[in-house]
């Protein structure tokens, strides 16, 4: 595997600024573009943050080449190749979106950047040692190359942030293990949960985006690099030993769909997007919990921010943005599905316009995971209130109508009855937890003195002793297993 020092990841990259000097733009094939052209169609601004990505590959081609193809390529002229690319990796990045490029592409800068630096080092050799790395490939396969590292290395940042936010959630819930919580449908109150069950649901789902983006990086494990332009090479060159070198998994089994394929890129985002639905979902509880009229927790300063005028206000401003970030990532996923969809076989330009999707679904969600994280270590739960919460509207009259079946009742029967007996204590605006057995009973003879137990919310968050229930011991054993998974993935991480 190709270490390249340690610098600037994917994700740090894909959230740096275009460039926005060009300078003096050259090409690698001489074209004489207009200049309104040349400046439409150059891609540099932004894929220059493919350029770790593109070192890698070109190195991984030149050891390949010099394995494969040593009268081409002699393993004393592929060791000065690669440590000019390492020494431009490093050049870059020192100078980042500072950079003033020399080519019109991320592939073109790094190639004309090599050839000068390995002439200013082999005088009236070096141009020509440095054009022989372009040998056995095209800029098709080159950039394909790159898009998949650049996948892999993002989805792994990803899941990183990813498994941050479920360790939050995580210490949250054992902040809290027996704290009782209003649980709601129609965003009505309907049944007493526990806090942690209910940061739990949050764990899960985060569990299935997990799962999406190791997906997704497996989808781009798949080496495109010997494909060429779209038919592959005449040269006998050892794709393996590039894919060994790179970290793929696998090797395209066809050039012409290698060169255009860019399903890969579309998992990731799709993974990004119902990853920020998600992430929006969590951030639309947080807005609601916050509010004066749940009053369900408190909003810290570390994310909350106050009002220009309104001295008395804080407002969830992380957890709004999030939930209007998500109609961004939503977006690129659409318009790199419709660009997609008209590209014939094999590459088209219109693949350029891959790059920009996914640098700003990649950075986007891993900011609003990130802020999402320290929303969540900070917040805190206003328990009295929660538990007042759970027990309003009559959250615990399912168990009154168990409680009938128990006796022998058809559930439906038992459902009659209980609403008989909500509609009454509604009306008279008596709690159920305050009616007399005689009031029960006026709705059915089957309620004995023990019914008035069944409407306690404990009572109703125990009873549903059931794998995968808000029972304690559920709870208990369901944060247990999700704490162990999470050191599992950490260590798959590491």
């Amino acid at each position: 595997m190709i270490e390249l020092p340690f610098g600037p990841s994917a994700i740090d990259l894909a959230a740096a600024p275009n460039l926005a000097d060009l300078g003096a733009l050259g090409t690698l094939t001489g074209a004489s573009l207009d200049p309104a052209v040349f400046d439409y169609t150059a891609s540099i601004r932004f894929d220059w943050k493919l350029y770790r990505q593109d070192v890698r590959g070109s190195i991984g081609h030149v050891r390949m080449l010099a394995a494969a193809l040593p009268e081409i390529m002699p393993l004393a002229d592929a060791a000065e190749i690669e440590q000019a690319l390492r020494d431009i990796c490093v050049e870059i990045d020192a100078a980042q979106h500072r950079l003033v490029p020399l080519g019109e592409d991320v592939h073109s800068h790094v190639e004309l950047r090599l050839r000068a630096l390995l002439e200013e080092r082999h005088p009236g050799r070096g141009e020509d040692l440095g054009r022989r790395l372009h040998t056995a490939r095209s800029r098709n396969d080159q950039v394909a190359t790159d898009v998949r590292l650049w996948c892999m290395d993002a989805a792994a940042e990803l899941r990183a942030s990813v498994i941050d936010l479920q360790a939050a959630l995580l210490d949250r819930a054992r902040t809290w293990p027996e704290a009782v919580f209003p649980g709601y449908t129609h965003l009505q109150p309907a049944q007493p949960v526990l806090f942690a069950h209910h940061l739990l649901a949050y764990v899960e789902m985060l569990e299935r985006d997990l799962g999406r983006l190791q997906r997704a990086a497996a989808e781009a494990s798949v080496l495109p690099l010997g494909s060429a332009a779209l038919a592959g090479t005449t040269f006998p060159i050892r794709r393996e030993i590039t894919a060994s070198e790179l970290g793929f998994g696998s090797i395209s089994a066809n050039s012409m769909d290698a060169v255009s394929d860019r399903d890969f890129a579309v998992e990731l985002v799709a993974a990004c997007a119902l990853l920020m639905a998600h992430l929006s979902r969590y951030a639309e509880d947080l807005v609601l919990w916050a509010s004066d009229e749940f009053g369900l927790i408190g909003l810290s300063p570390a994310w909350a921010e106050g009002s220009s005028i309104m001295p008395q206000k804080r407002n969830p401003d992380t957890a709004e943005l999030t939930r209007g970030k998500a109609g961004r990532v939503f977006g690129h996923l659409q318009a790199l599905l419709t660009t997609l969809k008209s590209v014939p076989m094999t590459y088209g330009r219109d693949l350029q316009e891959d790059k920009e999707a996914l640098f700003d679904s990649a950075a986007t969600v891993r900011g609003a995971l990130r802020a999402l994280t320290v929303a969540t270590r900070t917040l805190e739960l206003r328990v009295e209130r929660a538990a007042e919460r759970a027990a309003a509207g009559y959250s615990t009259a399912t168990d009154l109508a168990d409680y009938l079946v128990r006796r022998g009742l058809p559930f439906r029967t038992a459902y009659d009855a209980v609403k008989r007996v909500v509609l009454d204590a509604v009306a008279r605006g008596v709690p159920l937890g305050d009616l007399s057995v005689e009031d029960l009973r006026r709705f059915h003879p089957a309620f004995e003195l023990d019914a008035l137990e069944a409407v306690r919310v404990e009572r109703s968050v125990g009873a549903r002793d059931v794998p995968g229930g808000t029972a304690p011991a559920q709870v208990c054993a369901a944060l247990g297993a999700a704490e162990e998974r999470l050191q599992q993935h950490r260590s798959t991480a590491a």
